[in-house]
Parts: C-alpha cells; structure tokens; sequence
C-alpha cells in the first residue's frame, strides 16, 4: 500500500516529478507574467544605503557643537551663520524627505507623493535664500541664538 501511495504522491506535485526524473531545478516560471516570475530589484545606489545613514547621523551630532558655539560666541561670525543655517537647511530637509517617503509613497500615491517633494525642495531652496538674506543684511544665526539664549 505505501508504493502506490509514494507514486501518487510523485504524480501530484510537479517538484516531485521533476526530482524522480533526475532534473535538478525548473528553469523558468510556470507561467509567465504571473507571480511565479522572479521578484526584479532595483539597481544598488550609495544614496540609500549606509553612507546616506551615516552622513545624516554625522550631521546630527555636528549640530550639538554649532548650536551651542552660537550660544556661547557674542557677536556676529560668517562663517559660523553660514555653516549653521546649511546644517540645519540640510538636517529638515533630510528628516522631511524621509517622512514623505515613508509615508506618501508615489507608487502608493502617483499626485500628492511627487507634488510634495517638490514642495519640500521649494521650501528648502526657499528657506536657504532667507537664511542668506538674514545672515549677510541682519544680525545673523549666532547673534540670534545668543541674543534668545541671554532674553
């Protein structure tokens, strides 16, 4: 009873059949253009891997000494607004590109997904010219965070 059961096992799965007739693997789907078809990956990029999570965390940690050297320098210093507002510019920008690829998708949603990246490079550029405008024609981001810091 245990061989007929054996060979109708074998005549039901086609993996099994292909193993009694010596084959070692299937070589292509069984039906192409289905979900048997072989996932595709994208192509590897360094900006989604470990370089892009170590150049955000590497600019997280250098914002501690900028904000606390415009907290402790008086006075106004260029180079210091410049570096500051770039580093903070480039921070938000970060953190609110991967909220939106986290969350707003554009496979998931193919108008609003694209439509605020774009937003979030407008803002960006937009608050770039502002802080320039504000670090060369006003008191600076130094001035500012000592100014608020001593108030």
């Amino acid at each position: 009873m245990a061989a007929p059961l054996r060979l109708s096992a074998i005549a039901g799965s086609p993996h099994l059949r292909m193993m009694a007739s010596g084959a070692r693997a299937f070589s292509a789907a069984y039906i192409k253009g289905t979900v048997n078809d072989p996932t595709t990956y994208p192509p590897p990029s360094a900006a989604h891997g470990s370089y892009h999570w170590a150049f955000e965390r590497g600019l997280s940690v250098a914002l501690l000494p900028l904000i606390a050297a415009g907290a402790v320098k008086h006075g106004a210093s260029g180079v210091l607004d410049g570096v500051l507002a770039l580093s903070l510019v480039v921070h938000s920008h970060i953190g609110f590109d991967c909220i939106i690829a986290d969350y707003l998708h554009k496979r998931k949603f193919p108008v609003i997904g694209p439509a605020t990246s774009w937003t979030l490079r407008a803002a960006t550029v937009a608050s770039l010219v502002g802080l320039y405008e504000f670090n060369t024609n006003d008191i600076g981001l130094t001035e500012l965070i000592a100014r608020v810091w001593t108030a």
